[in-house]
Parts: C-alpha cells; structure tokens; sequence
C-alpha cells in the first residue's frame, strides 16, 4: 500500500512537467494521513468495482493496490498497481488498452494475480502476469476514478489448467467426443474415452506430448492412439488428431486477442502450466470503447 514518510507541503517541489489542478493542489496542501492517501484508496476502491462489473459470478471477488510515493502520485505516476480477483467467470478480457486515450499517467508495473475463475468454456487454477512500461489515461482517472489503459509494456506470465477443467473444455469443444478422461504428468497427456467420428464410434486412447503451435495454440504432437485398444494405424492416428487439433486455441477458443503467447509449458502432477510473454491487447470495440461483451457459455 502507499505509504507517506514525510509531509509535502511546498507547491515549489512539484516537478514542471506536472499537470497543476486542484486535486493535485489539495495533494500539495496536506500531510501525512490526509487526503493524498484517501484519494489513492478511493481510486483502488472505483477500480476494482469496475473490474469487477466486467466479471460474472455471485462469489466474485476484486480487489486492487496501488503502490507509489507521495511525489510521483501528484503527477499521476504510480510504481505498481495489482489486480487480484478470484472466484469469477468471464468471456474474454476485462482489461483492454484504448491506445487515442491520454499517456500521461504512469504505471512502472501491472500485475495480474487471477485466480479460480471460468474463461469461456475452460476452468482456470490460476494466471499471474507482470507487464512493465505501462500508460494510463491520467485525468480520467482524476476526474472519474476510471482505470483506462492508453498503452501496454510486454511482461511475462503463466497460466495453471487442472487435467480435470481439461476434460470438461474438450467435452463442451468436440461433440464427437462423448466421454474423456484426462492425465497429466511428466510432461505427457493419457486421454481415454468413446467418440463417435464420422466413420466409426469406438473407445479410443491417446498418449501424446503437447507443443504449442504459433504461441497461442496447445497441439498433442508425437501421439500413440488406439482404437478399441488396438494401435491405430498412421493415417487414422493422423485424422484422429486432425479433428482434435488445437485442444485449446487461446484466441479462437479463449478470447485472448493475442495477449498471450506460449514459449514454454509443464505438464506434470495433474496440472498443464503454460509460459510466456503477455501484454494487453488493444480493445476489439474501438479506440476508446467498451469492446461489446458476449454471452458465456
């Protein structure tokens, strides 16, 4: 949290790029306890209950913290801002960057700390990002206490996926599937199931690797399957895996727009983890808008 050493009492201190108004006046006039650190607890409260807003669920759960001093907040920097929610579903990002938006706020480090939530049809354990070099529209903020990002740094970030939300998603993304049971270890995926392709219905078994394809699409790769618990052949193993490839596509499948892009994963104890370079994407619905919101599933 904030946290107020000394009492900024001098109009003079204030750098002279700063943008003068009469909040940052009223920031200038007070001490310690007063209202430079009401107005940063204000600012955190108005956030998370518009990110919140964005999320679905009874059990929903926001909260935000800003991290900075009592000179940089006056002209709207801020060291690090952490989004926490827990409990939620949602049908893509809550967060987008509307790029026309002003850049004269400051954030040195956005952090995401998301988890138990629903994205789309895929059960998340967790998502933790750090994205530096962050923009924020500063008098917005001031005058609204709304959090818009005007421009995103690319950070660093992993996301959790339990074997058994993995079999629900691949129940709800390929009908033909009718039952799965998924494994997750050493680095290799077991699905045993029934399915009922095109040209027969049979229990099948697959025992394959995973590699991500274009950062944004998980692929079971170098796979051993068997039909009726006889080893299929190569071009039905191959047209097995045509039809499920991608098992999750973070973009078409997730709504990602691309924030994400796997260079590395584990699989291992019963939980895929994936890796990789993240940043917020720019916002579907325009410049400045809300992108429209779907309906989940």
């Amino acid at each position: 949290m904030i946290s107020f050493d000394k009492s900024v009492r001098h109009v003079a201190s204030v750098p002279k790029e700063a943008e003068i108004g009469p909040l940052t006046i009223a920031l200038l006039l007070v001490g310690e306890q007063g209202l430079a650190g009401l107005g940063v607890h204000t600012f955190e409260r108005a956030a998370a209950t518009e990110i919140k807003s964005k999320l679905s669920g009874t059990e929903a759960k926001v909260t935000v913290k800003i991290e900075t001093d009592p000179v940089s907040v006056l002209w709207g920097a801020v060291h690090r801002a952490t989004i926490h929610a827990t409990s939620f579903q949602v049908d893509g990002l809550p967060l987008f960057v509307e790029p026309r938006r002003s850049r004269a706020g400051r954030c040195g480090l956005l952090v995401l700390d998301l988890n138990n939530f629903r994205l789309r049809g895929l059960q998340v354990e967790s998502l933790f990002a750090k994205i530096p070099a962050c923009r924020y529209d500063r008098g917005l903020a001031l005058s609204n206490k709304s959090f818009r990002l005007s421009r995103s740094g690319t950070g660093w970030g992993k996301v959790r996926v339990r074997e058994e939300a993995l079999e629900t998603f691949v129940l709800k993304k390929f009908p033909d599937i009718k039952s799965i049971s998924i494994k997750i270890d050493r680095n290799v995926v077991w699905a045993e199931g029934y399915g009922e392709f095109l040209i027969i219905k049979t229990p099948f078994s697959v025992v394959a690797s995973l590699k991500a394809v274009d950062g944004t699409k998980l692929h079971l790769s170098d796979a051993k399957v068997w039909f009726d618990w006889r080893r299929a052949d190569p071009l039905a193993t191959d047209a097995l895996l045509k039809s499920l490839n991608p098992i999750v596509d973070f973009d078409a499948d997730l709504g990602l727009l691309g924030s994400m892009r796997v260079e590395s994963m584990t699989l291992a104890d019963g939980v895929l983890e994936a890796r990789g370079p993240v940043r917020i994407p720019d916002s579907p619905g325009g410049p400045n808008t809300e992108p429209k919101r779907q309906r989940l599933d």
